[in-house]
């Protein structure tokens, strides 16, 4: 391993034919308020200490490591983008705020730490990052800003209609020490000691020409510490050993490919990569973490195989936000639920479901029976009961990985002999299942519980159809009260006195007597509306002890029927 590394100041680095690059598959600015309140701290402590002292001595925050591998015109930045670009943005403000005091003189100063030259005409920022379109621009352009263009140009948000949305981080930064400067730094004399604090900050500088050293740094200084997250040190890994079988290049087009769907899952890749290693290999822990137990659990000449595994879990993790991408209708069905109850335990289950079917190794009516099998028991055991999903952990993430390593029939059919002894009895249900119910009145019944309810009433509703196809809209339906919906009567809220209507029938119930109410309901196209009139239409009086008969109807039919294990 070859590289140079010497401790350096700031100003150093920042000058001459300094220029920095940031490569796409670096991750985009992350930093937020609380890393720029630190560093703004530590910037105070300093000034308070330099001012406390008599001697002229020099006193210096140190950094941290810089790692940079060198190129011909440029450094590549490796680990410290964070930390490049939130400097450059500080001096950028610094400029700002020399300009408005109208003193050329120091903003030439500072700015020549932001912006080289190459001859008297050609110039160009220090900084460009591939993963933050025209961040040089904004650099650049900040630094020149004058008072009365600040808020024209930035304030209304018009270089980042030019730059994007993600750019927000970047512009918020700028203004974060902008405002500060600008309120708290009093007169040019201080406006120096505060730029020349940052110039005087220390790093550890490590260079080398070679792109595989610069990754054995990288790992070497992050991956024993918690400052990254997982999926940054797998990237590294990844583009350190993904060299020549597999071209680097290839291998960051296709980590972008992964990031890409992870947006579609909201960014959640530390939790998509919990899921992949915990089907494939066994749940992480807190000393054991993902970037390990894949470093473990990989050999370094199949880092392609493993690059190829995880866009194609990616691709399916996107199911789980996205239902309505699946072919299958039971599968999109049970997605639905457990996205509907935010249940991600099962995940990594429904991955190896997901590899095994695609693999052809299981067939797709016995992929079916396990996905039902799945939303049922978690119908009952989290929807209806609450209970902690901590208690069956262990099992499931033994099923999805027994189903990864021999997907066959005989491996899904241990789902049921391992988590039937955690389904709850009937009368555990009932109990339960009675909590159940909706009210736009009672505070008891409000807000989270139409959700549920909607959802009951719907799937009862989908398997009373006696055709394939629904001969309603059931998406454009409400929940109607039969009994009026009361703030004092708890009843009135059980799932035996809740409806499905259409919208347009709903509408003209309002506070109509039962009788009324009935007659409307003749309208209805749903079936479970039209078998609430088979069995109540000649009741001339809808009762709290009919709602009591309904309700326990219902359960029966939940536990027996519609969501049978």
């Amino acid at each position: 391993m070859s590289f140079d590394a010497h401790e350096e100041k700031i100003r150093k680095i920042f000058a001459g034919d300094a220029k920095f690059e940031t490569p796409r598959n670096q991750r985009k600015y992350v930093w937020k308020e609380k890393q720029w309140k630190e560093l703004l701290g530590d910037i105070l402590y300093i000034r308070r200490k330099q001012n406390q002292l008599v001697e002229n001595k020099e006193i210096n925050h140190f950094l941290g490591t810089f790692v940079l591998q060198e190129n011909e015109n440029y450094y590549e930045i490796i680990d410290g983008q964070q930390r490049i670009t939130t400097l450059l943005l500080i001096l950028s403000a610094i400029c700002a705020v020399f300009n408005e005091m109208e003193n050329e003189e120091e903003h030439g100063k500072t700015r020549q730490y932001i912006v080289g030259n190459i001859g008297l005409r050609s110039q160009y920022c220090r900084i460009k990052n591939n993963s933050i379109p025209n961040i040089d621009v904004i650099i650049e352009s900040v630094a020149e800003y004058r008072n009365d263009l600040i808020s024209k140009s930035i304030i209304d948000t018009t270089l980042l209609e030019k730059t994007g949305d993600g750019n927000k981080g970047v512009v918020s930064c700028f203004y974060y020490f902008y405002n500060y400067l600008k309120d708290n730094v009093k007169g040019i004399e201080e406006l120096v000691a505060f730029r020349n604090i940052i110039l005087d900050m220390k790093v550890i500088h490590i260079a080398s020409e070679d792109e595989l050293d610069c990754y054995d740094i990288f790992e070497i200084l992050n991956a024993r510490g918690v400052d990254l997250e997982d999926g940054e040190l797998l990237k590294n890994y990844i583009f350190k050993y993904a060299q020549p079988k597999y071209s680097i290049d290839r291998a960051k087009e296709v980590w972008n490919k992964i990031e890409k769907n992870m947006e579609e899952c909201n960014g959640n890749m530390e939790q998509f990569l919990v899921h992949f290693v915990t089907y494939r290999f066994y749940k992480p822990t807190k000393d054991e973490g993902v970037f390990k137990i894949i470093k473990a659990n990989t050999d370094k000449e199949k880092v392609n195989e493993l690059l190829d595994a995880l866009l194609y879990a990616s691709e399916k993790y996107i199911w789980f936000y996205h239902p309505e991408q699946c072919k299958s209708k039971e599968l999109c069905e049970s997605l639905d639920f457990f996205r509907l109850i935010n249940h991600r335990q099962f995940r990594p289950l429904f991955m190896s479901i997901f590899d095994a079917y695609d693999k052809e190794k299981i067939a797709e009516n016995d992929i079916n029976k396990v996905v039902t099998f799945l939303t049922n028991f978690s119908f009952g055991y989290t929807f209806v009961m609450g209970n902690n999903s901590n208690m069956i952990d262990s099992k499931i993430h033994l099923l999805s990985q027994n189903i990864y390593k021999n997907p066959t029939k005989e491996s899904l059919g241990k789902k049921k002999t391992e988590l039937m002894p955690y389904y709850p009895s009937y009368n555990e249900f009932k109990y339960s299942f009675l909590n159940i119910g909706f009210s736009n009145k009672n505070k008891r019944y409000k807000n989270n519980n139409r959700k549920r309810v909607f959802y009951i009433l719907k799937t009862i509703e989908e398997r009373k159809q006696e055709t394939n196809e629904l001969v309603c809209n059931i998406s454009e339906c409400n929940i109607e009260h039969i009994m009026n919906d009361s703030d004092t009567n708890d009843i009135t809220s059980k799932i035996g006195n809740l409806l499905l209507l259409s919208e347009h029938i709903n509408n003209k119930m309002g506070n109509a007597s039962f009788n009324d109410k009935k007659e409307k309901m003749k309208r209805s196209k749903l079936q479970t509306v039209q078998n609430f009139l088979k069995y109540y239409g000649s009741k001339e009086e809808w009762t709290e002890e009919l709602i009591e008969e309904r309700t326990d109807a219902i359960i029966k039919l939940a536990y027996n029927e519609v969501w049978k294990v």
